[in-house]
C-alpha cells in the first residue's frame, strides 16, 4: 500500500511540474505557444491540471494542488482537507473532499483523486489524465473528448 502511495505521489509531482515548468508557460507566452481560451468542463477520475488565466471551479476527492504565480488570486476552498503551504508557492490540501474556486491571471489547478468536477473558464492549458470526459467549448467550436491514460497537454481552443 505505501509502495502504491509513493508511486501516486511521484506521478502527481511530475505532472504538477510539467504543468508549472515549460510545457505551460506564463499568460504572456501562451498567445506566443498557441494557448487559447474558451471553457473547459470535464468530469472523471484519475489527474485534472489547467494553467493560465480565468475562473477555475473544482470540485472531488484527492489531493488538491493550488498555485497562484501572478499574486492576484482569489482563492475560495470548502469541504475537508489538511492545507499545507509549501516554500515553492503551492497550496496543497491533502484528503481533499470538496470544492475550490481559483480566479487569476496567472494560477495553476490540479486535483488528483476521484469524482473530479472541473469547469474552467479563460485562457491556457490542461492536463486530463485516467477515465473520464471532456468538452472544451470557444464560440460556436466545440470538441468532446476523453481522459487519456498518458499525461498530455491540450490547448484550450
Amino acid at each position: 500500500m505505501k509502495t502504491k502511495r509513493t508511486y501516486l505521489i511521484l506521478a502527481i509531482a511530475a505532472v504538477l511540474a510539467l504543468l508549472g515548468a515549460t510545457i505551460l508557460p506564463s499568460q504572456a507566452a501562451l498567445a506566443q505557444s498557441g494557448g487559447g481560451s474558451g471553457t473547459l468542463t470535464a468530469s472523471g477520475d484519475g489527474l485534472a491540471g489547467i494553467r493560465g488565466s480565468g475562473t477555475v471551479t473544482i470540485s472531488g476527492n484527492g489531493i488538491l494542488w493550488i498555485r497562484d504565480r501572478a499574486g492576484d488570486a482569489s482563492i475560495q476552498v470548502s469541504g475537508n482537507g489538511t492545507k499545507s503551504e509549501l516554500p515553492s508557492g503551492w497550496i496543497r490540501y491533502a484528503g481533499f473532499q470538496g470544492n475550490a474556486t481559483v480566479t487569476g491571471s496567472s494560477v495553476t489547478v490540479a486535483l488528483s483523486g476521484y469524482d473530479i468536477r472541473l469547469t474552467a473558464s479563460g485562457t491556457g492549458k490542461f492536463v486530463l489524465r485516467g477515465n473520464g470526459t471532456y468538452t472544451v467549448e470557444k464560440g460556436s467550436f466545440s470538441k468532446t473528448g476523453a481522459w487519456m491514460e498518458s499525461a498530455e497537454v491540450f490547448t484550450m481552443p
